[in-house]
């Protein structure tokens, strides 16, 4: 099989346990797109989280996209085009963050640069602020802190109790939003229909690439519909177990090069 697309998730997958890109991984992904094929960075983190990982794959000299929000926003860096973007408007926003606060979860959207929330002590939205690299921007009525439309709401809470309430967090929404989890302690929150496998699709469609020519990995919940959109989807040896199951192919862990070991096999036939 011949491969034109990598999609990549980056923490847990592109990102080692250091938060950093092996010299391997970005070699072997350098080598790809040296030869062509179109790198795309597949994450729920905001289009200015990616700027970093974007500069150092060189996706603005090569044909890089961003596929960000969990696919509510596509960018393609060789054209500067938006491909396919989708929003949540503000009112539902507002009805999201009224729920997740009888749930006793955290909230954040994300405003310009920075990180809208009224939970800037919570430990993991201090994560999701690190894993960015973009401040936190505390406000005191998170609900007119803005009034415009957005890609992508954020919960957090503890993992098991995440895992105990999401369904039922979810039920009023289910003909309005994807919501699903994508680290064990963060709720996504999107435009109905958004998730990976979706904007993939539509990113396919405008480069004429076949879903059997697109190699995928990811660790996470919300990677598994990326996965099964691949040709060839693999989970790394760090991934969720029902992110295992959903995949063609389970490779080394983010610490050990997983990717590299994927790519030298089945594009460079090493």
């Amino acid at each position: 099989m011949t491969y034109r697309m990598i999609a990549l998730d980056l923490d847990g997958t592109l990102k080692n346990s250091q938060n950093e890109i092996t010299p391997k991984t970005k070699e072997a992904l350098l080598d790809c797109s040296k030869q062509g094929m179109v790198i795309v960075l597949a994450s729920g983190r905001p289009t200015p989280g990616l700027r970093h990982e974007a500069k150092e794959l060189k996706l603005d000299e090569y044909h890089g996209v961003l596929l960000s929000f969990n696919g509510a926003r596509v960018y393609d860096m060789k054209t500067k085009q938006v491909i396919y973007e989708q929003v949540i408007s503000h009112e539902m926003a507002k009805q999201v963050y009224d729920r997740a606060k009888a749930y006793g979860l955290a909230c954040l959207t994300y405003h310009e640069d920075g990180i809208l929330t009224e939970d800037d002590q919570d430990a993991y939205v201090q994560i999701e602020s690190r894993i960015n690299d973009m401040p936190i921007i505390h406000t005191d009525n998170w609900k007119e802190a803005f009034d415009h439309d957005v890609h992508k709401v954020l919960l957090t809470g503890e993992p098991a109790y995440l895992a105990k309430i999401e369904e039922e967090f979810k039920a009023p929404f289910v003909d309005q939003l994807s919501i699903y989890r994508s680290s064990p302690y963060f709720l996504e929150v999107m435009a109905k229909g958004i998730d990976k496998a979706n904007s993939l699709g539509k990113l396919c469609e405008q480069l004429a690439i076949q879903p059997s020519m697109v190699m995928a990995f990811g660790d996470g919940f919300n990677d598994i519909s990326m996965i099964e959109f691949a040709g060839l989807g693999v989970a790394m040896g760090n991934a969720q177990e029902p992110v295992k199951a959903a995949a063609d192919l389970i490779t080394l862990s983010n610490d050990d090069d997983g990717i590299e070991q994927v790519i030298n096999t089945y594009v460079f036939g090493a």
